[in-house]
């Protein structure tokens, strides 16, 4: 069996999602091919680039903007069909590649991937099993196209808007959650891991997500809260922000905060400090907040631009799962949450119960059997 996952460089989430299945496969199932594909950078670098700046521009500079256009793109607009139409124009430019690795199933981990397939099926070009998986925690008309054998969802409740205001029936709708990579829900010990990073494992502890605010509200938030938070300890994480880096480290240590305070770049071991966390202060990314779900960790929202984040924000604080922090009194808010250990265990609790496990191995499960039944159970 042969699977493509086409993917996108629009932020982290589909790639970490795609990267998620393709380990997993490779895993549970060696004699299948598996291929992780960027579509935008195989259609050409002024698509990927007007694409993937576009948005990153959108969201971070003019995320008013990028929001009106996110909900407007969400009903059957001129400006949603000129999307549409603006994609399916760049199908072809994916046949090379699909015709080369011969696949018997994709899946997309991007909207404008599945409209690109959906026209290849419609026109008899391509004649794969298609999966379109949703990286966020509601759904968005840019997903909805024919020619789809499944759509996996991140959680079961977002199946009504499916059906009700899309018209995609029941039968192909699979709540299977959004994959991430085993090192997240595996058994670790805690204890190891804090005296390995020199932490106090009965101190609470705060995780602060760092790299995407910015370096000035970045210093007085957590000014502010190590202000407040003498007897709790923070790992503060700035990913490749350098300058961030540089000045929190000179704050930490005017502060006298080296004790209670590790200050990390950029990691490859964010699970481990996930783990051993009481909180998570972060935006509300996809598979930021379904990593935090796997680890139990409740999320206290620093920000969320208008669209798939301020959706994300609100499944979360509906379900109990997160606080939303206000610029005044965020920092109050932190410290009142974690010594109300009760409230915080509720919310952990809340945490496992919404983490849908294994998948990525259920995702790949699915494609097994769509293309079983298609070709009477010979495929393997």
């Amino acid at each position: 069996m042969k699977i493509i996952i086409f993917t996108a460089s629009t932020g982290g989430g589909h790639k970490r999602a795609a990267a998620a299945i393709e380990s997993k496969i490779k895993a549970v199932s060696p004699d299948t091919k598996v291929k992780v594909i960027d579509a935008m950078k195989t259609i050409g670098k002024v698509y990927d680039k007007t694409v993937c700046d576009g948005y990153h521009f959108m969201a971070t500079k003019i995320p008013k903007v990028y929001g009106k256009f996110y909900k407007i793109t969400d009903r059957r607009t001129l400006m949603y069909k000129a999307v549409m139409q603006s994609n399916t124009m760049m199908s072809a430019k994916l046949l090379d590649t699909i015709n080369e690795y011969k696949p018997d199933a994709i899946i997309m981990c991007h909207p404008f991937v599945t409209t690109m397939i959906s026209k290849l099926r419609r026109q008899h070009k391509i004649d794969v099993k298609a999966i379109s998986l949703i990286t966020d925690y509601d759904a968005h008309r840019t997903y909805i196209v024919p020619y789809v054998d499944a759509y996996v969802l991140a959680e079961p409740d977002m199946a009504t808007k499916l059906i009700d205001e899309y018209g995609v029936d029941e039968s192909i709708i699979y709540p299977l959650g959004i994959p991430i990579f085993d090192r997240f829900t595996e058994p670790f010990d805690k204890k190891a891991i804090c005296e390995r990073e020199g932490l106090d494992p009965n101190k609470p502890t705060i995780l602060l997500m760092a790299g995407s605010f910015g370096v000035t509200s970045v210093l007085s938030f957590y000014k502010a809260l190590a202000q407040r938070a003498s007897e709790m300890q923070f790992i503060v994480i700035t990913g490749r922000n350098i300058k961030l880096f540089a000045n929190l480290e000179k704050l930490v240590e005017e502060m006298g905060m080296q004790d209670n305070t590790k200050l990390l770049y950029f990691v490859k071991n964010v699970e481990d400090y996930m783990h051993i966390s009481d909180l998570i202060v972060t935006k509300p990314g996809g598979l930021t907040v379904t990593e935090s779900l796997a680890c139990s960790l409740p999320m206290a929202i620093y920000s969320a631009f208008p669209g798939q984040e301020r959706d994300n924000a609100e499944f979360l604080l509906n379900k109990g799962a997160a606080i939303m922090l206000q610029k005044k009194t965020g920092a109050d808010d932190i410290v009142n949450l974690v010594k109300n250990t009760e409230k915080l265990e509720e919310m952990k609790a809340k945490c496992r119960e919404l983490h849908r496990p294994d998948s990525a191995e259920k995702i790949f499960r699915l494609a097994q059997k769509l293309c079983n039944e298609s070709d009477g159970g010979n495929n393997k």
